[in-house]
Order: C-alpha cells, then sequence, then structure tokens
C-alpha cells in the first residue's frame, strides 16, 4: 500500500469538496502489509469528508490469504461503503441521487468477469460502476485475468465507469459511456501521480479532469478515482 498516495489523495478530495470518493481495487498491495500501515490506510480514510465508495482488486482480492481476513475497512467510519459481495453489490447514496455498482473480485483469473452481473438500481439516479481488470478493445483477443471487452462497456448503459488495475490514467469509453482508468494516487516510474476528478451535470457530457498529486515513499500499490456530483439530476 503507498501511504503518500492515499494521504495524498484525501487530502485532493476533501480540498476539492468532491461529493463522494471512489477507490476501484488495490487500495492493500498484499496480506503482508503490517498493522501499523492497516492502521494508517483507515485513519487516512476517517479523514475523508465525504463518503467512499470501495471495492476489491487482484492484490487485495477476497480469496484466501486476504487483508480483509485481518481488517475491516468499515472501522474507518460510517462514511465508508465497501462493496465487497463476490456477484455484485450497489452503494445507494440517495441524498446524491447516486448509485455505485461494483463486482468485489475474489480471484484474479481469465474466467473472472468484473462487470458480470450489473445492472442500474435506482431509477433517476447517477449510475456509476465500478470494475478492476484488463481492457481490450474490439481487434484484441483476450488473453489476460479478469478481461473486459470494449463491447461490454459499451452495452453498461450507465452514466460512468471507474476503471481500477492499470496505472495510467486511459479513457476507454464506448458507445456513449464514458469510462476511464484513473492512474495511481502513488505512480513509480510513469507519467505522473493522479486521480481522476470527474464531474456529472444533467443535460451535459461527463468531464474527465486528471488531478496530478505530490509522489511519496512507496510501500506497494493502489488505484484511485475521485467522482464528484456538481448538479444533481
Amino acid at each position: 500500500m503507498r501511504l503518500a498516495g492515499l494521504a495524498a489523495f484525501v487530502h485532493a478530495a476533501n480540498a476539492l469538496q468532491v461529493d463522494v470518493a471512489l477507490i476501484a481495487g488495490d487500495l492493500f498491495d498484499s496480506v503482508r502489509v503490517t498493522q501499523e500501515e492497516i492502521d494508517a490506510a483507515l485513519s487516512d480514510l476517517g479523514r475523508l469528508q465525504m463518503p467512499v465508495v470501495i471495492t476489491t482488486g487482484n492484490h487485495d482480492a477476497l480469496g484466501p490469504p486476504s487483508i480483509h481476513e485481518r481488517m475491516s475497512l468499515r472501522d474507518a467510519g460510517a462514511h465508508v461503503h465497501f462493496l465487497d459481495h463476490p456477484d455484485g453489490s450497489h452503494a445507494v447514496l440517495e441524498d446524491l441521487r447516486l448509485t455505485v455498482w461494483a463486482r468485489a473480485m475474489v480471484e484474479h483469473h481469465p474466467g473472472n468477469d468484473p462487470l458480470l452481473g450489473y445492472t442500474p438500481h435506482v431509477q433517476d439516479h447517477w449510475q456509476v460502476a465500478m470494475a478492476h481488470g484488463h481492457y481490450f478493445a474490439e481487434h484484441e483477443t483476450p488473453d489476460r485475468s479478469s478481461p473486459v471487452l470494449s463491447k461490454q462497456i459499451g452495452a453498461l448503459g450507465c452514466d460512468y465507469l471507474a476503471w481500477g488495475h492499470w496505472h495510467r490514467f486511459l479513457d476507454v469509453s464506448a458507445n456513449g459511456v464514458a469510462a476511464y482508468y484513473s492512474g495511481s494516487p502513488s505512480e513509480h516510474g510513469g507519467s505522473y501521480a493522479s486521480a481522476n476528478l470527474v464531474t456529472l451535470e444533467q443535460g451535459r457530457p461527463v468531464v474527465v479532469e486528471r488531478v496530478p498529486l505530490p509522489y511519496g515513499t512507496v510501500v506497494g500499490t493502489s488505484s484511485v478515482a475521485i467522482t464528484t456530483r456538481r448538479t444533481v439530476r
């Protein structure tokens, strides 16, 4: 887990006064992180001044041995929504008229479909999905674990898909569905550490801005997105 990156993400989310923060998997690098690092991560999450919705990735999957056998993200506060159901689940944020869906990863393998079972949930809410895996364009043959095809994204019908896994910013939108990898708040050896600021506004296209974050000392990996709703649908 990259504690400096997580701290920078929390600071940016609070400074920007976003409506909700999303963490699309790999908050923790492995089950081998120390108790001190777990406590620090929970403390950082506790400082967020808005709801945060979190799901699992390949580094912090639910399958044993799992970091989630040692701790509970919900201990960070009532504002933490952990989408940990292997068949998919929704976080309903009624005050924001926003619904977020994710299918928690149990095991990272070629048969794992991160978008399997997605459905919109509450009518007239903004519909956001989170997924953690490998993107494949139409002309590519899936040959990696947790694949998602471009045509799957295009068929979702949601307002935004927040991607985790690749440590770089990338637009993979399809058929009118805005979908972006956020990169990592603790990226090492790439362009620069960042998170995504996503604006959902009635009657306008989704706007995604890459927010630079200060890079600090690394301990592991993390994939994070920020989302904000400035106009209620």
